[in-house]
């Protein structure tokens, strides 16, 4: 009997998934996606993409004919011969396949012997010229932690932003911002009413939602309710938020969590889907092409791409990308590529089960940004990735505290919004 390990093979080709097309899962498909989550195959897990050309033709009446559903996903019967020659010709098993609609690629994982070497099937597969993406299935952390100490409990850096001046003249209304995170606990006192849709694309590996922690404080921190006599106030209290869970915490309770290509690339192929204007990306990893591609698709069609940035230059992926806004903790240095920083220490937001802490990190940076973002498409929603990067600019204060020979630039959220008030009417702060 052959021993298998996991080789995720993306084979990308066009195609019409629904966004109700991801609802059911089958307990063969959970089997499939836990497996990406094993540390005893995470190694050995591929993706591979080629463009299928011949899905954009399929017109709306003749999809429910012309696409077939494996799994939890919708595929092209054409899609699906390509997989199983795929599958054959490499001896490989395929597990499970689906479309990445908004890029024109046809995704597929598959099973590979551990006789074979990584590095020779990957070989192989990029001799094969209909193969437009060959990678490793990468790991991506988001970019927080929660401090224990009573004392942290004494300190807040949100009024650095100037929040509650600007709330006077924006609030975010209209403005539609998608979180790629973990879940969130959408019953919790201050974002009730403030999600307008939630959706577990790593069900197969975590069917938690309402009680994932990092999703729930990075929600908190952008759209927590404001005047309701509870908790807290989020940056962009009248922002609609849409939660696309892609990453899954460590361990039950968890504030850290992980997220990787497969279920990331799902996420912003969704996010495409429903026209968000912002995406915020709260985590970073190693620069993966299948979602620098979908990025770069949703950059195209004039999203606003938000991610923390991190330290480890090996792992600044998405903020790496020079259409992505890189945001860090306010205690890093700031260079040429890392122009943006905001309050990440000690931010005050909601948690599961009805609660608050204090959280810190570059992901609760990104969420601040994010929300500031939110405020100026409310005052000019026509503004574009390369006017809102100005603005931001412009509204930057220095900071020469943090340590000596360190100069860090800090996003203030009043000269922002007074430089989109140059531009067109706003009431009086």
């Amino acid at each position: 009997m052959k021993h298998f390990s996991l080789l995720m093979v993306f084979v990308c080709m066009a195609s019409s998934m629904t966004l109700e097309s991801a609802e059911l899962v089958s307990s063969e498909e959970l089997l499939t996606l836990s497996t990406l989550n094993n540390p005893e195959t995470e190694n050995r897990i591929i993706l591979i993409g080629f463009p299928d050309q011949s899905i954009n033709r399929v017109s709306g009446t003749l999809i429910s004919s012309s696409y077939r559903r494996r799994g939890i996903y919708q595929s092209s019967t054409w899609s699906q011969r390509i997989t199983s020659y795929i599958e054959g010709k490499y001896s490989l098993r395929k597990l499970t396949e689906w479309p990445m609609t908004e890029v024109g690629i046809h995704c597929a994982v598959y099973l590979v012997p551990e006789s074979l070497s990584m590095k020779e099937i990957m070989a192989k597969l990029r001799l094969d010229q209909r193969i437009k993406i060959v990678q490793q299935m990468h790991q991506f952390k988001t970019q927080a932690h929660r401090y224990n100490d009573p004392y942290f409990k004494l300190q807040s850096n949100l009024h650095e932003l100037e929040i509650e001046r600007v709330h006077g003249v924006a609030t975010g209304r209209n403005v539609t911002i998608a979180i790629i995170d973990t879940g969130v606990d959408i019953r919790h006192p201050d974002l009730t009413g403030q999600i307008k849709m939630t959706k577990n694309l790593a069900l197969g590996i975590s069917a938690s939602f309402n009680s994932d922690v990092h999703g729930t404080a990075i929600a908190g921190t952008i759209v927590a309710q404001k005047d309701n006599n509870k908790g807290i106030v989020g940056v962009a209290p009248n922002a609609t938020l849409i939660v696309l869970k892609a990453c899954w915490p460590d361990k039950i309770d968890s504030f850290s969590a992980a997220c990787n290509s497969f279920t990331l690339a799902l996420a912003i192929n969704t996010a495409i889907k429903l026209h968000a204007d912002i995406l915020n990306m709260s985590l970073s990893g190693p620069r993966d092409p299948l979602v620098q591609t979908l990025l770069e698709k949703a950059i195209e069609k004039g999203m606003i791409i938000v991610a923390a940035d991190s330290t480890e230059e090996k792992l600044r992926f998405p903020a790496s990308l020079d259409d992505v806004i890189p945001v860090s903790e306010q205690s890093a240095q700031v260079t040429q590529r890392r122009p943006f920083s905001a309050p990440g220490e000690q931010i005050l937001t909601t948690l599961p089960h009805g609660t608050y802490d204090f959280v810190s990190g570059s992901s609760m940076s990104a969420a601040l940004v994010s929300g500031v973002i939110a405020l100026l498409l409310e005052l000019k929603p026509d503004l574009t990735k390369v006017e809102i990067y100005k603005i931001l600019q412009k509204s930057t204060l220095p900071l020469c505290k943090i340590r000596k020979n360190t100069h860090t630039n800090r996003i203030n959220a009043i000269t922002a919004v007074l430089e989109v008030c140059d531009q067109v009417d706003c009431l009086e702060m």
